[in-house]
């Protein structure tokens, strides 16, 4: 019986590795090579430290994975979180921090929701959602509200840049249960906490910092989010004409 269920688990393992390696085009995994490549000798030819360079590697990894709905994005997101929850942290970002701390308890939740959704469509990888008008209307208020409160509480801190850092975390927290709930208006929100995010670290190099690659990590997440907003709409609208063909 034991080696029956090991068998079982065996195979089950083999097929969730299956599924992470199939449905990719090969632009896209030129992409992620790409990514990769660049985020890390960049910075190691600015002499950037071991911490942001794997902060900014595995977040690249993560999000890439994400976009294409692989589960196994949740793995490199175990690591990233707690690395750039340290690094906001000792730059001043007192939110991100605190934010990175909320991702990682959500890395275990957002795995276990999508391991219960996933798709037989290699490309698609799991079934993704959208929200209700009502229900953009109400995350819409909620962010507006939740960003002045949490902009007031930082600004009491002394914190870096409160406003800039109110708005990406009200923008992540409600971008990461849209990941969880696999809704592709989570893109849209992670678009916007990348460009703000770029302008964060852009003066924080600017101002003598060495942390480069997390730099360059925004700036690649911001095209790549640009990216698989299109990718998730492409393959929505791929759904809808096959569950409603044109007659002839």
């Amino acid at each position: 019986m034991k080696r029956y269920e090991n068998h079982k688990i065996l195979l089950a393992t083999e097929s969730l590795f299956t599924e992470q390696i199939k449905g990719w085009r090969t632009s896209e995994v030129m992409w992620l090579i790409f990514s990769l490549s660049a985020i890390i000798s960049i910075s190691v030819a600015l002499s950037d430290n071991v911490l942001g360079i794997t902060a900014a590697a595995t977040g690249m990894a993560y999000t890439i994975l994400a976009g294409k709905g692989k589960i196994s994005c949740f793995l490199f997101g175990m690591v990233n979180t707690p690395i750039y929850a340290y690094l906001a942290f000792s730059n001043g970002y007192y939110g991100d921090a605190a934010l990175n701390i909320y991702y990682f308890a959500m890395m275990f939740t957002g795995l276990s929701a999508w391991l219960n959704n996933r798709s037989s469509d290699s490309e698609e990888g799991i079934k993704r959602t959208r929200l209700s008008r009502r229900g953009k209307l109400q995350l819409a208020f909620l962010i507006l509200a939740s960003s002045a409160i949490l902009w007031a509480a930082l600004s009491h801190l002394g914190g870096s840049r409160p406003l800039c850092d109110s708005l990406t975390n009200v923008l992540s927290i409600a971008a990461m249960i849209l990941t969880v709930r696999r809704a592709i208006e989570q893109w849209i929100l992670w678009i916007a906490v990348d460009a703000i995010e770029v302008f964060m670290w852009y003066k924080t190099y600017s101002e003598g910092g060495s942390l480069i690659s997390i730099l360059l990590m925004w700036l690649l997440f911001l095209a790549n989010g640009i990216y698989l907003l299109s990718l998730w709409i492409r393959i929505e609208r791929k759904n809808k004409a096959q569950r409603n063909p044109e007659k002839p």
